[in-house]
């Protein structure tokens, strides 16, 4: 299974390419839910990085419906992420009545060429999720969707996670829980799910909070629970 673990500065990166994560979600302002990082943060990441990095494109976090210009600013911010090497970006644009903004995504898609995308927790707002998850699949740059499977934590929703899972493997599209998984709850989600990826922020930190360091030990116990 694949562990995903969230960096939300560069020593984050360094300490996570010490660690058994499989890749790393790049993102800035965590206060925020996670924004576009700072260019030079971005250079730095993916150059010194052993584990394949997605960073994450998110202009502000007032709503997931963006402007025409928003979505240009997204595709610059794309096209300097691809310059850099980094594996793949973390993104999603929706409609204001909660579908998926096809015109924007394919903006988005046509910019990141080859690189692997992951349509983002703007997925846990949108109404018809099984619908939403046949048009990602669609776009074959766009490999998973991170959600918590609705509104709350995955722990509130792991039945529609685990249909979200079956459904994705008949649709070739990777669901990955993420949003409020701790040790405590990450096997029964696991079990019942049985989704191939598995996300993480706090829930391997230190102190549970970004406010701390990501911690090794947790990240260990992590794989020893899910038997990876």
């Amino acid at each position: 299974m694949l562990l995903e673990i969230i960096a939300a500065d560069l020593k984050d990166v360094r300490d996570l390419n010490q660690t058994v994560a499989d890749r790393i979600e790049l993102c800035g302002e965590m206060d925020k839910d996670g924004l576009t990082p700072e260019y030079e943060l971005i250079r730095e990441a993916v150059r010194e990085s052993e584990i394949p990095v997605n960073v994450m494109i998110r202009p502000h976090d007032d709503t997931f419906s963006y402007t025409d210009e928003e979505v240009g600013q997204m595709v610059e911010d794309i096209n300097f992420v691809k310059e850099q090497g980094a594996n793949g970006i973390v993104t999603g644009v929706i409609t204001d009545d909660h579908a998926i903004d096809t015109a924007s995504m394919m903006r988005l898609t046509d910019a990141a060429g080859e690189m692997e995308i992951t349509f983002h927790k703007a997925f846990d707002e949108i109404g018809d999720q099984m619908t939403a998850l046949e048009v990602l699949s669609k776009s074959p740059q766009i490999t998973t969707v991170l959600t918590s499977g609705g509104p709350g934590s995955s722990a509130d929703n792991v039945e529609q996670l685990q249909k979200l899972a079956t459904r994705g493997k008949e649709l070739g599209i990777t669901v990955m829980p993420g949003g409020g998984i701790k040790l405590e709850n990450a096997l029964e989600i696991v079990d019942t799910a049985a989704p191939e990826a598995i996300h993480f922020g706090t829930g391997v930190r230190v102190d549970g909070s970004f406010a701390s360091r990501v911690s090794r030990e947790k990240i260990e116990e992590l794989k020893n629970i899910l038997g990876d």
